[in-house]
């Protein structure tokens, strides 16, 4: 079936979870407007960005994989559901985050939730990779592993957050800002390794042209 639908739902899901999140930088009706309660708002506003930049990258990374994907079955259909689920998630570990900053609570929940999200969006793609007929028919096995691996990587990285995290909160921080650094920011291994995959698949486009 069409991935027209599911790219369209997907989109609006992304948007309604990016706007909810600042709903949780805000000021009690009854709190004075003062230097120091702004101020006092700093951890909300960077729990805020953080995740916003960090659902962003999700956002691009499904777009991109949709791009990829040139149809959907009924499993994938469950699969980018339970996706979408995980990332609606967000911002509830997120405003907890923002209240409670030095919390490893806090911090370890919202290292759960991302490591989810990464989880189930590289099943979503293992799935689709293993089904030809789901598939850009010029994709190679490689591409598809390569993407499975990067998407899954910031699990780990995720997950020594939530373990420093009881000792020693900033370090699980640094660790959440530094995975959507590394998908953003120019990266001259990502785009060397792109570059190679991309010079394998234009090779293979050519030699399936070749007996023409």
């Amino acid at each position: 079936m069409s991935k027209n639908r599911v790219e369209s739902f997907s989109d609006g899901v992304f948007a309604i979870v990016i706007t909810l999140l600042i709903l949780n930088v805000h000021l009690d009706r009854q709190q004075a407007l003062t230097l120091d309660a702004l101020r006092n708002l700093a951890p909300d506003v960077f729990a805020f960005v953080l995740s916003f930049v960090i659902v962003g990258v999700y956002w691009v990374s499904h777009h991109n994989m949709l791009h990829l994907i040139k149809a959907v079955d009924r499993r994938l259909l469950w699969l980018n559901l339970v996706l979408l689920l995980a990332v609606v998630f967000v911002p509830f570990p997120a405003s907890l985050l923002g209240q409670h900053l030095g919390n490893p609570i806090a911090v370890i929940l919202y290292a759960l939730n991302l490591m989810v999200v990464n989880a189930v969006g590289t099943a979503l793609w293992l799935y689709a990779g293993s089904h030809p007929d789901l598939m850009t028919e010029s994709l190679s096995a490689a591409t598809v592993r390569f993407v499975a691996r990067l998407h899954s990587a910031p699990i780990l990285v995720y997950a020594i957050g939530a373990v420093l995290a009881p000792w020693y909160v900033p370090a699980s921080i640094v660790l959440f800002v530094a995975v959507p650094a590394f998908f953003i920011l120019p990266n001259p291994f990502l785009d060397r390794r792109l570059a190679v995959l991309a010079g394998r698949h234009q090779s293979g486009e050519s030699g399936q042209r070749a007996p023409s």
